[in-house]
């Protein structure tokens, strides 16, 4: 079937397919395999140098032998599998390649693959965790390659001779890289945990290199005249540090390149039916038609009414006009929310100047509907970004610089609406979360979270074109970072919850052990001051390391609750004869618990001494039938009881909604609150049913506040505390939704006129 990369198209056809057969087509498809042939072992090879390494660093960073000895073992074990693996996955992909041409998938199966991806509901716990992994690396690449992949469908879908070919049936898209590398990996029953970093790395060292093999494929079939008209000239994919090197000692720089362009056109439908920029328009477009008050602020003349009949603006000249406001925005960067906000209306007219659109009084040209609904929507998202609670705003004055970019990737790709995983989003998404939790504490270098995303910022600013692919890496490096953090936190966040459990179970002990033996003391009032000594200095504490250690059910704590009862019986009068017998017998054991339970806690010896010379004094009265001088219950207790913290805050509560508020806070929730020093933030990490205190920490898991149940009550009852609302909705989401429901109360408005 396959000899010297020609492949034979005559066999295995049924009957009412295309045979593809002319000498052009063999050699166009040729040409597409030996890329896929020179490109693949290259990136396997990047792949398991760099598996080598992780798995080594992995095992010298590991906390235990067992971890390290897996993570060896793996390394191994792979090692000797290398060179199968890689033929495998080699062999498995041209055998996929070869057989999409003699066997293409008709364009009305697109859907039924697509849902086979998915059916994951009964496979084993592993198996999913792996299915998983898969599809979110095929996710990824899906969105940074889709204008690569939108090109290189249709061209094969011409060659093959099908009206339409879905990304999943693309014989070289990342679902078949993807499955074709989980195949050839099956041979090898590693670890789960290991299993997943090899994914990971797969993820990043060949599927972060797949966008130069589509640029290549591209790049051969507009040389040979398929379908040349939808692509243009841009930046190319980068590819692979080894195939780079190779390409630089062959003396090809690789700089002409391809990039599809005109797919405005070509997927228009798809863009148009696209649900929640559709319903926002048409919102909009209402919105639009009540009032021209009602406007947002930043409106450009559109395709309805009075300006219908204008020239209009394409979206490729948008495109340019926006990276030429971009690189503005790079240099001038406003220090504050309200300044982006008044810097709005200016950016759109000086948008308005780029498009040679005229003025607002006399207009020359018009936006085209689509593009004008993406302008408003973008528009109305960065006004909920900046009037959002939740982003500080020095970080609101970071966030909002982005908005000339989101706006050129809502025109290039109107998934950025639909797609929940667009790069673009997920990126603006992560900056919000990663802001929420920052306290302004002074710190603008670059290794502080101001700092990365600053870096974040400018970089989308200086390196973005028109190559979603971008926000993909950007997201990539930020989540890393975020990721490293928040092990940290985690780590420091269980250290101050250890400490704080540690610190009430001694609180609950202390008051256990005080008032057990303060009943004693109530039940006996007439306790001798040597026994009182021995039960306060010395008893006390044995009993609360017996519950501290062991607990109120264990053995020691009976031990040292009866040691308690036999003092005090063995100190009252005995008057009959067999009565002073049984004491003479008990005093020696008596004796050795109290030293060995005082010895146990380090007491002092010669402090010991005194106290045993006073008990004496109270058995040689309590043998003749006598008491020893007693301490009345009025004067003292034997331990005093152990008081609560801010008593004085629990006397003045008031039972309000206010308090309501503050018992409904959650463990994981985010509070805001004023103090004498400024504003604080902290996620509440526990609080205690005892002493009903509760800990807040910030993001790096540092402990930032501890206040009473009461105290928040009072903070929200001063208007000085507030709850940050919907800390685990994406902004997107969060900003998608309000401007529907703003949109549908305007709409649900009556028409003044």
């Amino acid at each position: 079937m396959v000899r010297d990369n020609v492949i034979s198209f005559d066999q295995g056809l049924a009957g009412g397919r295309r045979r593809i057969a002319d000498a052009r087509t063999h050699e166009l498809v040729a040409a597409c395999r030996r890329h896929l042939a020179d490109t693949l072992p290259r990136l396997m090879q990047e792949l398991f140098e760099h598996i080598d390494d992780e798995l080594y660093q992995l095992a010298d960073k590991s906390a235990s032998d067992v971890l390290q000895t897996r993570y060896f073992d793996a390394m191994r074990e792979l090692r000797k599998l290398r060179e199968q693996i890689e033929g495998d996955f080699r062999n498995g992909q041209l055998t996929r390649f070869d057989d999409f041409w003699l066997h293409p998938v008709p364009a009305v199966q697109a859907e039924a693959v697509e849902e086979a991806g998915d059916e994951m509901s009964l496979v084993e716990n592993d198996e999913l965790e792996e299915n998983l992994a898969v599809s979110g690396m095929v996710s990824k690449a899906e969105n940074r390659y889709h204008r690569e992949l939108f090109a290189l469908n249709m061209r094969f879908a011409q060659l093959v001779g099908v009206p339409d070919l879905n990304t999943r049936q693309n014989p070289v898209g990342p679902f078949a890289l993807a499955d074709g590398f989980r195949t050839a990996m099956r041979q090898w029953g590693g670890d789960l945990g290991v299993r997943l970093v090899v994914f990971k790395l797969f993820d990043r060292y060949v599927m972060a290199y797949a966008g130069g093999l589509y640029d290549d494929i591209n790049d051969t079939l507009v040389e040979a005249g398929v379908l040349p008209k939808i692509v243009q000239r841009v930046r190319r994919n980068p590819v692979a540090p080894s195939i780079q090197r190779a390409r630089q000692e062959a003396g090809d720089t690789g700089e002409t390149v391809t990039h599809p362009a005109g797919i405005g056109e070509a997927v228009a439908d798809e863009i148009s039916q696209e649900q929640i920029l559709g319903m926002l328009g048409q919102l909009l477009s209402g919105r639009r038609q009540r009032s021209v008050a009602s406007l947002p602020s930043h409106y450009l003349p559109g395709a309805s009414g009075e300006y219908a009949h204008l020239p209009s603006v394409h979206s490729n000249e948008l495109v340019d006009a926006l990276t030429s406001l971009q690189r503005d925005v790079s240099v001038e960067a406003p220090v504050s929310p309200q300044e982006i906000q008044a810097l709005q209306s200016e950016m759109l007219l000086n948008l308005g100047r780029q498009l040679d659109m005229g003025s607002a009084e006399a207009p020359s040209r018009r936006l085209n509907q689509v593009d004008q609904d993406v302008i408003d929507v973008i528009g109305m998202l960065f006004d909920f970004i900046l009037d959002d609670g939740n982003v500080p705003d020095a970080m609101k004055a970071l966030i909002g610089r982005l908005q000339i970019p989101m706006l050129k990737v809502a025109v290039l790709d109107r998934t950025f609406f639909g797609n929940k995983q667009h790069p673009a989003r997920r990126l603006l998404n992560a900056l919000a979360r990663a802001a929420m939790g920052w306290i302004d504490d002074g710190d603008r270098s670059a290794k502080s979270l101001y700092g990365r995303i600053e870096s974040v910022v400018s970089r989308v600013l200086s390196d973005f074109s028109d190559d979603v692919g971008l926000f993909a890496q950007i997201f990539d490096d930020f989540s890393n970072f975020v990721e490293r953090e928040a092990r940290g936190a985690e780590v420091a966040e269980e250290r101050i919850n250890q400490v704080t459990r540690g610190q009430e179970q001694l609180l609950i002990a202390r008051r256990r052990v005080a008032q057990v033996l303060n009943d004693f003391r109530i039940a006996n009032p007439e306790l001798p001051m040597a026994v009182v000594n021995i039960l306060r200095e010395g008893w006390h504490d044995v009993m609360l390391l017996a519950y501290l250690r062991e607990g109120e059910e264990s053995v020691a704590w009976k031990h040292a609750y009866d040691a308690v009862e036999e003092l005090i019986w063995s100190i009252q009068p005995k008057v009959e004869p067999n009565e002073r017998q049984r004491l003479l017998k008990a005093i020696p054991e008596l004796l050795k618990k109290l030293r060995d339970g005082l010895n146990n806690i380090s007491f002092d010896q010669h402090r010991a001494g005194q106290l045993f010379k006073d008990l004496q004094t109270c058995h040689i009265a309590a043998l003749r039938g006598e008491s020893d001088h007693s301490v009345d219950l009025e004067d003292e207790e034997v331990i005093p009881e152990v008081a609560l913290a801010n008593a004085d805050i629990q006397r003045e509560a008031i039972d309000d909604e206010h308090l309501d508020r503050a018992r409904a806070l959650a463990v994981g929730q985010w509070l805001e609150w004023d103090t004498d020093e400024g504003q604080l933030r902290g996620k509440l990490s526990w609080r205690s049913t005892v002493t009903e205190n509760f800990i807040f920490v910030n993001r790096k898991g540092m402990k930032v506040g501890e206040m009473h149940l009461h105290e928040i009550a009072a903070l929200f009852r001063r208007d000085a505390a507030r709850v940050l609302g919907d800390v685990n909705t994406p902004l997107m989401d969060r900003a998608l939704d309000a401007m529907l429901s703003a949109l549908r109360d305007t709409a649900a408005e009556p028409d003044s006129g």
